[in-house]
């Protein structure tokens, strides 16, 4: 029963003392959440996602329909201009060029017996022995039997062209990145040119096309830096330039975005075309300057909290904690209009909560860059960036630019 009873003595001890812990006063600076002001480094970025494409490619196809018997080009091949890639069964191609040749033969024959008619006729007209309507068909065959002639040789040499484009080759120096045909498939070209190979021409230079949202899109612009990540190398940052805003709006799901195209050099040739892409427009790089966390700037103390800074600036005659953001302020009967991109960053001072407003700057998500509208802020210093067992409260935004999440007015509570 001793036992028992010391036990139950102990727990409530416990229990009392995480009671008074949870309810004791904020004012002494018990229960917030801190971190030293110091100084750093802050870089604004637009992020987008985008996919990694060789900047030239060309499809190879074919003119001609057929069997492909032979193919001398794989995957990842790296093949010169006029190198061989495919060929098609050339027979058909072979016997179209022969009857071509038996075309242009036939008509040089014919060609040939219109003009003897025509050279034995010519001295009878001569000598008035036939008239002329009788040696008018005799020219007009000689012209007929020439323009026959000149499209049968034209037919011969698109036969013999034909029978050219039945071994495809590669039009530039490049790599093999795709290969569509397998020997032995039938290729019909009779309406759309089949794409057999797809070269990239140079994978030593890429290019990223990245979709932006259209409400970051006046943050991007021509020749802008950017840092670059792919998943297969997490940890690495690459960098890369904009080359391109295209004007024309992509819009899925009611998101109107815009393609950005930025170059993504790959002199070690480890990006891969259709790899995905994390992108970050630099907007703005600022080093060596005062940040806080951004969360600092979402904290905003309780009714009770400022309702007790009030009653110790009343109690202080001005001289409490709130006398001093007075001074701070320039002036008493309470803060002036301030800018825009102003905001109230809170202070733990010897236990106490203390408010300096601050203008905001650059920020990359985590910590904003800030700078004291009067006074000094020393480094060091404890910014208050919550309270335990309370959560941030949504009416004072962490900014991701200088004028984002401006509350209306300018203006900040009494207290």
């Amino acid at each position: 029963m001793k036992r028992t009873l010391l036990l139950l003595l102990v727990v409530a001890a416990i229990a009392a003392g995480a009671f008074w812990w949870l309810r004791r006063s904020p004012d002494q600076g018990q229960g917030f959440t801190t971190e030293p002001l110091g100084r750093g480094d802050i870089t604004s970025v637009v992020s987008a996602t985008g996919t990694l494409q060789a900047i030239d490619t060309v499809d190879v196809g074919s003119q001609v329909s057929g069997t492909l018997y032979r193919i001398a080009a794989d995957f990842n091949d790296h093949v010169r201009r006029g190198q061989v890639l495919a060929e098609i069964d050339p027979a058909v191609l072979d016997a179209a060029v022969v009857d071509a040749e038996a075309g242009v033969a036939r008509a040089q024959a014919q060609l040939d017996q219109a003009e003897a008619d025509l050279r034995r006729s010519q001295p009878l007209f001569d000598q008035g022995l036939i008239s002329a309507s009788q040696l008018d068909p005799l020219a007009t065959a000689v012209r007929t039997s020439q323009a026959a002639l000149r499209s049968a040789q034209a037919g011969l040499e698109r036969a013999r062209r034909n029978r050219g484009y039945a071994v495809i080759v590669a039009p530039t120096d490049g790599v093999v990145i795709d290969r569509a045909v397998e020997v032995g498939q039938t290729v019909a070209a009779s309406f759309n040119t089949p794409k057999l190979f797809t070269l990239a021409k140079d994978l030593s230079q890429m290019q990223i096309l990245a979709d932006v949202d259209e409400g970051d899109i006046g943050q991007v612009h021509q020749g802008q830096e950017i840092d670059f990540t792919v998943a297969t190398y997490p940890g690495e940052s690459m960098k890369g330039e904009v080359q391109q805003i295209r004007l024309q709006p992509k819009t899925v799901q009611n998101v109107v975005t815009y393609t950005v195209v930025a170059s993504a050099p790959n002199p070690e040739g480890r990006l891969l075309p259709g790899m995905t892409a994390t992108v970050d427009f630099v907007v703005e790089r600022l080093t060596g300057v005062l940040k806080v966390p951004s969360a600092a700037l979402r904290f905003r103390p309780s009714a009770e909290q400022l309702a007790a800074l009030r009653k110790a600036r009343q109690a202080g005659n001005g001289e409490g904690a709130a006398g001093q953001g007075e001074r701070r302020w320039g002036g008493g009967g309470g803060p002036p209009n301030l800018p825009a991109n102003a905001r109230m960053l809170w202070l733990l001072e010897d236990g106490q909560l203390r408010g300096r407003p601050v203008r905001l700057g650059a920020s990359d998500g985590r910590y904003t860059a800030v700078e004291p509208l009067f006074g000094e802020l020393e480094e060091g210093a404890l910014v208050v960036t919550g309270q335990a067992g309370v959560q941030a409260t949504s009416t004072q935004p962490g900014a991701t630019s200088g004028t984002a999440g401006r509350r209306p007015g300018g203006r900040f509570p009494l207290f």
